[in-house]
């Protein structure tokens, strides 16, 4: 049986083992929102933007701690499949980098892809007017992954979630730890990760909110450290 891993590379962002295929959801590498907006990067990136080598990349909107373009200069992008929204296509095809048009999928909510190891449907989120969520289905395990979204009735309503990877600092677009355990549970969920927190003094939260609210509802969640990567299977138990 083919492994589905997935490791947090901060923010929003994860790296993904699905089968055969290595998938980069979402990477901050580099120093862009410092030079663009002045706000500094609190840890490393887990690891040098020449050595992603994935076979998919995904991004859930086009802001800059979610498709940062300093990174994907640097990487490698011969042969990757970029799936992500159409103003990320846009700044893809802008670069300069040799990014093909046919290495890149437009993604809308409601779209639904057979990637081979994996399939991908793109969900509703409220953050940009093109933003997704992503539900990544690999060995029969749905990882719904919010990207960012303010809190509406539509975010997570059709996940059908095993594991929710859920954004939870309640500013700047997004929803807060409550908000994000009652998405958690009308995805379905049996557990549910807290992510974008922990790479901007300016726009962080504490997880211990979300697990302590998750708790109290029953919810069973997973804390993962930065860079730490693990079998999605096993914390399904």
């Amino acid at each position: 049986m083919a492994q589905f891993s997935i490791r947090w590379i901060g923010q929003g962002g994860y790296a993904l083992r699905c089968g055969g295929s290595a998938l980069l959801v979402d990477p901050y590498f580099s120093d862009m929102v410092e030079r663009v907006e002045g706000l500094k990067r609190l840890v490393p990136p887990p690891f040098a933007a020449q050595d992603a080598k994935p076979d998919y990349f995904l991004a859930t909107h086009d802001h800059m701690d979610h498709l940062d373009t300093d990174m994907i200069r640097e990487m490698p992008c011969a042969g990757v499949r970029f799936l992500c929204t159409q103003s990320s296509k846009t700044a893809l095809l802008g670069l300069g980098k040799g990014i093909t048009e046919e290495q890149i999928t437009a993604l809308h909510k409601g779209d639904t892809l057979d990637c081979g190891d994996f399939t991908l449907e793109a969900l509703y989120a409220s953050h940009t007017p093109d933003s997704v969520g992503l539900c990544i289905i690999c060995e029969g395990i749905r990882l719904y992954i919010t990207g960012d979204t303010l809190f509406e009735a539509e975010v997570g309503a059709n996940a059908r979630a095993d594991v929710i990877c859920c954004c939870i600092n309640g500013r700047w677009g997004n929803m807060d730890a409550k908000e994000a355990v009652e998405v958690a549970l009308r995805s379905g969920a049996k557990v549910a990760i807290p992510n974008h927190y922990g790479m901007f003094a300016e726009n962080t939260a504490d997880p211990a909110d979300f697990t302590r609210a998750a708790a109290a509802r029953g919810l069973k969640t997973y804390v993962m450290e930065y860079g730490e990567e693990l079998d999605v299977a096993t914390l399904l138990g």
